[in-house]
């Protein structure tokens, strides 16, 4: 299985699959054709159906600036998976080369030259039930088995990541103004956040504060800012607004990071066995999976048990079953921010449940619920995986 670095990955919003995704693309063609005078890029499924919403295009004429292209929006021809590029090169000897790219979530890309499922291996196990079990027999924690397996640079690493989590949240809760696109939304967190001040106690008020950090950071996203993928751009805000939690409740800076690490276990085992991929799974591969990784964050951070780390996650992936991704517009705004907050929440709640119900008398496992969200996802009807043909996209107009 591979590394937790894929699933926590800074960069620009808004969407690691629509933007991210591309992005890398892009690159990855301007690297291995560099005699390219000119590129045709075509989109299919929910890149081309929500593309422009994303920034798709933008990112692709930002990336293919120097090179004479033309970028085409194709709906109807079907592809194995919803967000498949296809790039048609000519270089300089008048050769054409096709080259057929997948962002398959959390800005991964997966090309003829590099199989995504030949990523580079970095734990042994690819089952959550074989993990407890290693740990069972080696008597160690889960944030044990990551360090042992991971690179030995992954503690800088998160403590990285919690930085630009923490930078968000405060150029989020800076920010005014509207955010991009024709929807019109207000950014929001700079009011709440000034609300809270003027209300008895809003300072130390919890979950005000939690939903005040996943509205800066989704806004964050929404405009196209800097924001840590957690485990896509689109559910960024859960795990900040977890974080905002742990901190408040005087939780140890070094037990939040170690949080962190199991976080991006869960998030990983979700990857590898499910998927993290709206346009594939809706809401529930990204939402979902960032409640599961949050409410793993908060068992880890209080010192559950590993049995009673795992339910935390089983439980918030499991009530967070048949989501879906229907963005107003195409734009990863409306449901999308709220979202976060309501999910941060709930990330908390499943890890309460989970501390109170004895692990022992689980009948549902985590690998059970990944399988289920995966065959969940895959018989949502397209319209409600992030293809904006249905759901809310259909009823609330701009």
């Amino acid at each position: 299985m591979r590394s937790i670095k894929e699933i926590f990955v800074v960069g620009h919003g808004p969407s690691s699959s629509h933007t991210m995704g591309p992005a890398f693309a892009c690159e990855y063609i301007l690297k291995k054709y560099p005699h390219a005078k000119f590129i045709r890029v075509v989109l299919y499924g929910s890149l081309s159906l929500t593309g422009k919403g994303h920034l798709t295009d933008y990112i692709i004429d930002l990336k293919l600036k120097k090179i004479p292209h033309i970028i085409q929006f194709n709906n109807t021809h079907k592809t194995r998976h919803p967000n498949t590029m296809l790039f048609v090169v000519e270089d300089e000897d008048n050769k054409t080369f096709r080259e057929t790219v997948i962002s398959v979530g959390g800005g991964t890309i997966l090309t003829k030259d590099h199989p995504y499922a030949t990523g580079e291996e970095v734990f042994p196990h690819k089952k959550l039930s074989e993990i407890l079990k290693y740990c069972e027999d080696e008597k160690i924690s889960l944030v044990d088995y990551v360090i042992r397996f991971e690179s030995k640079d992954i503690r800088s690493y998160m403590e990285n990541v919690y930085q630009k989590m923490k930078e968000s949240i405060e150029n989020g809760k800076k920010a005014e103004g509207l955010l991009p696109g024709e929807l019109k939304v207000m950014r929001k967190a700079h009011e709440m956040y000034e609300a809270s001040r003027n209300i008895e106690n809003g300072d130390k008020n919890i979950h005000m504060n939690m939903a005040i950090s996943s509205f800066a950071v989704a806004e964050e996203n929404a405009a196209g800012g800097i924001i840590v993928i957690a485990p896509t751009c689109g559910s960024a805000g859960v795990i900040p607004g977890v974080i905002t939690y742990c901190e408040m409740k005087e939780m140890p800076h070094e037990k939040i990071i170690d949080g962190l690490l199991v976080a991006g276990l869960f998030g990983i085992l979700a990857k590898v066995n499910a998927s993290v991929s709206g346009a594939e799974c809706g809401c529930q591969a990204e939402i979902g999976v960032a409640c599961s990784m949050g409410a793993a964050l908060v068992g880890t951070a209080q010192g559950f048990s590993n049995s009673n780390i795992a339910q935390s996650a089983e439980i918030a992936l499991e009530h967070s079953l048949g989501l879906t991704c229907d963005p107003v517009c195409g734009y990863v705004q409306i449901p999308c921010i709220e979202r976060c907050a309501m999910f941060a929440l709930k990330a908390v709640n499943a890890a309460t449940l989970a501390k109170l119900i004895p692990a022992s008398e689980a009948k549902v496992s985590y690998d059970d619920i990944l399988k289920t969200m995966y065959q969940t996802g895959r018989d949502l009807q397209s319209g409600y995986r992030e293809t904006s043909a249905a759901g809310l996209a259909r009823i609330v107009k701009r």
